[in-house]
């Protein structure tokens, strides 16, 4: 439920913050809403990327974190199962809530200038907020990054993408296309990694 300290909802919505000592050298991919609905409504390319998403995570080659913006996102079409589909690909892996991090506040602070300087006349969508607050959050934890199409542009005009290291994917087929051969990528450097280490 959203209050006065939380506008939008997220901090009631029951993400707890996750301590990341392990993932240090894993791949982190932050799915967001699209990806997952496209997932599960079987959309051409995101039929292709499933399998291999699925492979990634089960060879430890990439992990997807939850997000609080996740639950409050999927809580107006709970039938569509987005959520079920998150936790079987995070195994429970959360984001931090982590909004007085540095890094955090730099990304929000932004986008959120650039959003208001730069688009004065466009429309905001209902989705904005949710947007910012989950990309501030993804943006420095995860190498991988999945948003829409002017979220990305956004992210691209701050340099955010540069400043935090990470690369960008929209919902577009394209750039669908290119995260399932990112992730097929990373497969073959989990074994090598996994047979060094043996």
């Amino acid at each position: 439920m959203a209050s006065q300290s939380d506008p939008i909802g997220v901090k009631a919505a029951g993400c707890n913050p996750v301590d990341f000592k392990g993932c240090e050298s894993t791949v982190l991919l932050y799915l967001d809403q699209n990806y997952l609905s496209g997932i599960v409504k079987r959309k051409p390319a995101f039929r292709e990327l499933e399998p291999v998403l699925r492979e990634a995570v089960a060879a430890g080659a990439v992990r997807v974190p939850e997000s609080a913006v996740h639950r409050v996102e999927s809580a107006a079409r709970p039938d569509l199962g987005l959520l079920k589909l998150l936790h079987e690909l995070s195994g429970g892996l959360q984001l931090p809530d982590d909004s007085g991090d540095p890094a955090v506040r730099r990304c929000a602070r932004s986008l959120r200038s650039l959003l208001e300087r730069d688009y004065p006349d466009r429309t905001r969508l209902a989705s904005d907020d949710l947007d910012l607050v989950a990309l501030s959050r993804a943006l420095p934890h995860c190498q991988l990054v999945t948003c829409d199409a002017f979220m990305a542009e956004l992210i691209r005009r701050a340099r955010l993408d540069t400043w935090c290291e990470c690369e960008l994917f929209t919902g577009r087929r394209r750039d669908v296309d290119r995260l399932r051969q990112r992730l097929e990528e990373l497969l073959p450097n989990e074994r090598s990694r996994r047979d060094n280490a043996r």
